[in-house]
């Protein structure tokens, strides 16, 4: 390259060692480019939506993103961008967000979800560098090798080794310590507080250990995320365990974020403690069976006072399992299952009467089971 590309995507998984990218990139780059704001332009964006109106059109654009919009990865394409992304194994983010920043679980996995939808379609975009958090390449020095080869950059080794030395653990601890102390990150920081050029939060820093999200998130969010993170696992070679199937006599719980919770598709809310709400007129349930002769699925649910009970509309297909039946106050509803000639995975519809007019139906499901 006879210059750096007119735009670089610093892509990334969430906990995946994006910010240490971000980060040393916009090092190596302002080394050999000029300094930030004069020959470099560094921001966060997912969508073109997001960068100024006024931007330097000799300057190249340096996007540290972690779900670029269509729009986004067309403009990279099309202005011959290049990205580098890292990736991590879609559970350990969704347990790296929840232990380092305390978010809650829904929020996580709404976050990594959408990264899981959309940085698989980045290589198809443009020319991508690819680093796995499992391979530990923030912590090799021969990652900056790597990422300069592929910008077309020529940092000296006495450089690599100060970028390198900048960006260690320690030294980034260190760095948010002393704004935390200079009151950089605001009064009152929280999680959600960061520095805007270098993007470092308080607590950012984790342990660096795959794997973890065992010991983080209860087995039906780990199934869940396995689920919602399919895609982004087949493409980047992760090994995720398959959806199990409903077996006749189980019961799945949403409770306590319960194994049940995996089964969720569109149209419900996130999940609490207790179940998960429906959120909107119909909302969609994906559970595995096995091959099998006709059963009863057992779906239940909770429609509390004071709001007009809803009825329920659950069809399989083009199928109709179950016609418009009032749900009880709180109880179980038994719908009919035709018998099934292979394993399958039933997309059932639940289809709930708003309680009011522009209302959302409320209508909670707590456990999903198949007769025995």
């Amino acid at each position: 390259m006879a210059g750096p590309a007119p735009i670089i995507l610093c892509a990334g998984q969430y906990g995946s060692a994006s910010t240490w990218l971000y980060n040393a990139v916009h090092a190596l780059m302002e080394a050999e480019y000029g300094p930030v704001h004069q020959h470099i332009h560094r921001q966060f964006a997912d969508s073109p939506d997001q960068l100024p109106r006024a931007v330097d059109p000799a300057a190249p654009l340096l996007l540290k993103t972690h779900a670029p919009t269509r729009g986004l990865r067309w403009l990279a394409a099309r202005g011959g961008g290049r990205a580098i992304l890292s990736i991590r194994d879609p559970r350990d983010a969704v347990a790296s967000l929840m232990a380092r920043f305390h978010f809650d679980y829904a929020l996580c996995r709404d976050r990594v979800e959408q990264t899981c939808q959309a940085l698989p379609l980045l290589p198809d975009a443009v020319p991508c560098l690819v680093l796995r958090y499992e391979d530990g390449f923030s912590q090799d020095h021969a990652t900056l090798a790597r990422i300069a080869r592929f910008l077309g950059l020529k940092p000296s080794s006495r450089l690599r080794r100060r970028v390198f030395d900048d960006l260690t653990p320690d030294a980034v601890r260190t760095r948010i310590a002393a704004m935390l102390e200079a009151g950089a990150l605001g009064p009152n920081p929280t999680a959600h507080s960061h520095d805007g050029t270098s993007h470092w939060h308080p607590g950012h820093v984790g342990d660096g250990l795959p794997g973890k999200f065992a010991t983080v998130l209860t087995a039906g969010q780990a199934a869940d995320i396995a689920r919602r993170g399919a895609g982004f696992a087949e493409a980047f070679g992760y090994a995720m365990p398959p959806h199990a199937r409903l077996r006749p006599g189980e019961t799945r719980r949403l409770e306590g974020w319960g194994p049940g919770i995996a089964c969720l598709g569109t149209g419900f809310a996130a999940p609490d403690a207790e179940g998960a709400w429906v959120s909107a007129r119909q909302a969609m349930l994906h559970i595995p069976l096995e091959a099998g002769p006709a059963a009863t699925l057992l779906l239940e649910v909770e429609a509390p006072a004071p709001t007009r009970r809803p009825a329920l509309l659950a069809s399989w297909d083009d199928t109709l399992l179950l016609p418009a039946t009032p749900v009880p106050g709180r109880g179980v509803m038994a719908v009919p299952l035709p018998a099934r000639e292979g394993a399958t995975e039933m997309a059932l519809h639940l289809q709930a009467g708003a309680p009011r007019p522009g209302r959302p139906p409320r209508l909670r499901l707590r456990a999903i089971g198949l007769s025995a």
